[in-house]
């Protein structure tokens, strides 16, 4: 019997430290064409949303995104704030404190 992946599942799945957001995304998406009855875009954004560490999904999650694409955009764009030092990513701020 095979038993098919669901909702609750990918919003478990981590992103792993040596990708990217875009391939992050591509394996999320991946996945996620494996859950059954398929995703609704909305849902796609939403649960693609929690599965980001606090530094993302607070902004994120204000993202007025309609489409995924959009959102691995601001992903994207997030990520290279936090590698310049514009955005303070919260795992490194609570190691100060």
């Amino acid at each position: 019997m095979n038993v098919g992946l669901d909702r609750p599942s990918l919003q478990a799945m981590e992103k792993d430290n040596k990708e990217s957001i875009r391939e992050n995304a591509q394996r999320w998406c991946k996945t996620a064409a494996q859950v059954n009855p398929p995703l609704l875009e909305i849902e796609m954004i939403n649960l693609f949303v929690n599965t980001f560490k606090t530094s993302y999904f607070e902004y994120l999650v204000g993202s007025s995104t309609q489409n995924f694409f959009d959102l691995v955009v601001v992903a994207e764009r997030i990520e290279q704030a936090i590698r310049l030092g514009k955005i303070v990513d919260s795992i490194e701020e609570k190691s100060f404190t």
